[in-house]
């Protein structure tokens, strides 16, 4: 691109921090399948999402001393959200993503669903869940980057990821940073591993977009995956109600550039394979991709079949 003088313009590179959840060891409730999440926020540094995260979480009041404070600073976990105060936190949280006048160039999220009982064990790393996941993860902020900031040049500073079993993996700390510095010209890393973040944002801020995700994620797949009813589960669906309409847009409709979320290109669900895997398909995997899914907990709800 140039300017009047046919000067070229450069533009500066879009600067981001990633982060990342996983959910494992959900059933389908229609086919009794098998299946894992991975989870991922990109911050737009010069746009930052974790100062507006914070300030929601605490209604801008950081008074330490006062009532409310204690009530805003409890750890958001989706499976333990029972109770009316953390309820309420990820609900704010949730309005705020569902206003794109206030998140538009903030938030972007891509959940990516893997069917672990379709893929074909050759040549998906076995059944080792850390071969698997380290994949995908790769696949998985590829494609999120290219969609969200499409031919740009862009600089990943940090890539967060929860605590957990990966933290511990020979090679998932440092090889996606490999291979995708080593195949991708216009991305580029000023971190040479993941680092890994505790739940609590008392011990780390950067963990209330850790717990963000995990929100956001929880309350996709328990709309697909359907919730165990209890006493408490009233908080939780109220979230999914709260949430549902932009779902079953992202699902239906991810390509809606008139949606009112502005979600197109910007916050996406997908699964993987739409077929099962055999060794001679691994070149055609792109065509396994797909957006549509059955919602158990609307459907339970409801008692409508949604029609595809």
């Amino acid at each position: 691109m140039r300017d009047l003088f046919g000067n070229e313009i450069v533009e500066d590179p879009i600067e981001v921090n990633i982060y990342a959840d996983e959910i494992q060891s959900k059933e389908c409730p229609y086919t009794k399948e098998q299946w894992f999440y991975i989870g991922i926020i990109v911050e737009d540094i010069k746009n930052s999402l974790l100062d507006d995260i914070i300030r929601i979480r605490y209604c801008n009041n950081f008074d330490k001393t006062s009532p409310y404070y204690k009530k805003n600073n409890r750890v958001i976990h989706w499976v333990e959200i029972n109770d009316a105060d953390t309820k309420n936190i990820c609900k704010r949280w949730f309005e705020y993503i569902l206003n794109p006048g206030k998140s538009e160039r903030k938030f972007y999220t891509y959940i990516l669903g893997i069917n672990n009982s379709k893929l074909n064990e050759e040549k998906f790393g076995g059944t080792d869940f850390n071969t698997r996941y380290n994949r995908f993860f790769r696949s998985t902020i590829l494609y999120a980057l290219k969609t969200f900031f499409p031919n740009k040049k862009i600089i990943v500073k940090n890539i967060f990821h929860e605590k957990g079993p990966q933290q511990c993996d020979e090679y998932f700390p440092w090889h996606c940073i490999y291979k995708i510095t080593e195949r991708e010209e216009n991305i580029d890393f000023e971190c040479d591993e993941i680092l890994f973040l505790p739940k609590d944002h008392k011990e780390d801020e950067r963990s209330n977009i850790i717990q963000l995700c995990d929100a956001f994620m929880g309350a996709c797949i328990s709309i697909i995956h359907g919730i165990k009813e209890s006493k408490r589960s009233k908080y939780k669906e109220e979230l999914m109600d709260l949430i549902l309409p932009l779902i079953t847009r992202m699902i239906d409709e991810p390509q809606n550039i008139n949606s009112k979320y502005c979600h197109a290109n910007r916050i996406m669900i997908r699964f993987f394979p739409k077929h099962k895997t055999a060794p001679d398909h691994i070149n055609k995997v792109q065509n396994q991709f797909y957006t549509r899914r059955q919602l158990y907990y609307f459907e339970k709800k409801s008692g409508q079949i949604r029609l595809f």
